[in-house]
């Protein structure tokens, strides 16, 4: 890899995760000027290179220049490296960490910011976008790290629009705890992965360009594995880690809404998006699980994975915060990601389906393929809720109310929310043990997968 005289840390980190001498920069000499300095390569670094055989553009901020601050013409080799990835049809790398704009170009920073949006809106969706947040990242700049597939970040690193300094004395906070990765990978969900070295990143960005480009490889697992220790108790962590390829799940934004977990994997060596339901940490569907599941959906549109549903959600969060915040507009969203992707689509309903946990994540008029463990219960509402709708009198006149109520909810959920009474109704494809679930899995992912 060539280096410019500006050599710099930057340069270090991507060579660290490029494959060896790929890396060809471009616009190496562009120097603009300023009342301040002439600013070698306008404090970005911009190229292309190899990542694991993959072909990728690549721009990072060079923070030894200017603090990595952004003018007209580093925004201008930001903007013209994302235009010609997506010309090129390969994948956007950027590398953030920048002080922000500056201040005496003016509107010709600002015009420089409006570019780097649209080429990122441009390539989002097209390729694959993915941004890595080295250091700290102020200013406008922080709006990038949101348009992509995947932002990766160091977990020393620190996102915010603006100072935290100026952040902190506003709001009368530490100044040590805002625009942390614990916040953004815990609590705006910005943040997917956090990783510790450019070794560790390397492997992820790797990882990544592999489930969205490369959509079958061959799988070192057996296709016909039977799940043996499958059970209707199991958790859906160990039913991801027994029904997808050994060692392939590649979770994203596993700190933020916990009650959903989302991420890649393979069966049989084809890639897949999973989308499960933990009820172990709640059975309900928030906003906040909602929106994480529709960015996720974004990127298996974009780039033709099926889509695999583990289904055990209870319906949606009901309280009055909710109500009056996002919860409405975010679960429409939701809707609108399962229902404008034409990529195959299945589920498997692994505990509960009730009210729009069913209509959302297993309905037959939006999957293509779904099907239940005998254990599985679906209906409008949860068996006790519905025993005591329909027979409130008997559970009142009964010597023990509990008990009454235990049997009532069984009796109406063997009788019209079991997973066979629905199939029978033609609600659900088959009614499986949880044993054979990979190999069915495996055989709706070969037969609906041609839709890609």
């Amino acid at each position: 890899m060539a280096k410019s005289e500006n050599s710099s840390e930057i340069y270090d980190l991507i060579k660290e995760i490029t494959d060896e001498s790929s890396f060809m920069e471009t616009l190496t000499l562009v120097q603009g000027k300023s009342s301040l300095s002439e600013p070698h390569g306008e404090g970005v670094v911009s190229g292309f290179a190899t990542i694991g055989d993959i072909q990728a553009g690549i721009f990072a901020n060079n923070f030894d220049v200017m603090s990595g601050s952004v003018g007209k013409k580093s925004a201008k080799k930001i903007s013209k490296c994302v235009e010609d990835s997506v010309k090129m049809n390969i994948p956007v790398i950027g590398i953030l960490e920048t002080s922000g704009a500056r201040f005496g170009e003016g509107i010709k920073a600002m015009e420089g910011y409006g570019g780097i949006f649209k080429a990122m809106n441009l390539a989002y969706g097209n390729v694959p976008t993915i941004i890595v947040l080295k250091g700290n990242c102020f200013g406008m700049m922080s709006y990038v790290a949101s348009c992509c597939d995947c932002c990766i970040a160091f977990e020393d690193a620190k996102l915010s629009t603006a100072s935290p300094l100026i952040l902190a004395a506003k709001t009368k906070v530490d100044v040590s705890k805002v625009g942390t990765m614990t916040v953004h990978s815990s609590e705006s969900g910005i943040v997917s992965r956090v990783v510790k070295s450019g070794e560790e990143l390397k492997q992820d960005i790797i990882s990544l360009l592999n489930f969205l480009l490369v959509p079958d490889i061959e799988s070192d697992d057996d296709a016909n594995r039977v799940c043996s220790t499958l059970t209707a108790t199991s958790s859906v962590e160990e039913t991801i880690s027994e029904v997808f390829d050994k060692d392939t799940f590649f979770g994203l934004k596993n700190d933020y809404a916990k009650e959903v977990i989302v991420g890649f994997a393979r069966l049989n060596g084809t890639a897949v998006g999973v989308v499960a339901n933990n009820s172990a940490v709640s059975g309900s569907l928030t906003a906040k699980g909602a929106r994480k599941i529709s960015d996720f959906l974004i990127s298996c549109l974009s780039f033709g994975l099926p889509i695999v549903n583990l289904v055990d959600c209870a319906g949606v969060e009901n309280n009055l915060l909710s109500e009056n915040d996002s919860l409405i507009r975010d679960i429409s969203e939701m809707l609108q990601s399962y229902n404008a992707s034409e990529n195959a689509k299945i589920s498997v309903i692994i505990g509960k389906a009730i009210g729009l946990g069913y209509v959302a994540f297993a309905s037959k008029r939006i999957f293509d393929y779904t099907i239940a463990w005998e254990n599985a219960y679906i209906g409008m509402l949860d068996s006790f809720a519905t025993a005591n709708l329909l027979y409130a009198d008997e559970i009142a006149a009964a010597k023990d109310r509990a008990k009454a109520e235990q049997e009532l909810a069984k009796t109406y959920a063997d009788e019209n929310g079991s997973a066979t009474v629905v199939a029978e109704s033609g609600y659900i494809d088959n009614v499986i043990l949880p044993s054979l679930t990979r190999q069915y899995l495996i055989a709706a992912v070969m037969m609906y997968g041609a839709k890609r």
